[in-house]
């Protein structure tokens, strides 16, 4: 589980990196280098409503080779 605040792109409007808190982008990076086969991302801005999940998952998966989910509130993921 990682939090990924925002989008790469959005960084600039959300400041996620003042914040101390991650991209999609760099929070999928990092996994990649401990070889993490599933990765769980939470804590995200809420300003693409329904389209939230699936902006996410793109670009996990373009820096991600495992499994990537991005759960709505009190959703339950079964590895």
């Amino acid at each position: 589980m990682h939090e990924a605040f925002c989008l790469d792109s959005e960084e600039n409007i959300f400041h996620a990196y003042e914040k101390n808190h991650s991209t999609v982008k760099t929070a999928s990076e990092i996994m990649n280098k401990l070889n993490v086969k599933n990765l769980i991302l939470y804590h995200t801005e809420e300003t693409h409503g329904d389209d939230r999940k699936k902006l996410y998952l793109d670009e996990a998966r373009k820096y991600f080779r495992g499994n990537a989910y991005v759960p709505n509130d009190l959703e339950i993921i079964e590895l």
